[in-house]
């Protein structure tokens, strides 16, 4: 797949933390309608994005997390980034139970982008 947009990956990684424990809770999606309210204000194609992510096993997740990161992190100031952190931060705490691999998936972003 071609390199996604800063906008496009963070969908993505706010999608994969939402499913990584296998619950996706009303919450958690209000968190990521936030996310595209403020970084799509004209509306977004997240066809492909859905499509990627509906199509890619959950053992799989961890590998397309770090790919969009990468992303992410190519077109993304250090703000950008530290926002993008507040969003998943707030999405895991949503429905009032951080599962480990939700955790462990934050602090993967945490080392990629060299925050601490």
């Amino acid at each position: 797949m071609n390199r996604r947009n800063k906008d496009i990956a963070g969908f993505q990684i706010l999608n994969i933390l939402a499913e990584i424990d296998g619950d996706f809770d009303p919450k958690e999606g209000k968190v990521i309608i936030d996310y595209v309210s403020k970084n799509f204000p004209l509306g977004g194609n997240l066809e492909d994005a859905l499509q990627q992510l509906s199509t890619t096993p959950n053992n799989e997740y961890p590998l397309l997390l770090q790919k969009c990161a990468e992303d992410f992190y190519a077109d993304s100031t250090e703000k950008e980034r530290l926002e993008l952190l507040d969003f998943a931060l707030r999405l895991i705490k949503a429905d009032d139970n951080i599962a480990l691999e939700e955790n462990t998936l934050v602090n993967k972003l945490y080392q990629y982008w060299d925050i601490g």
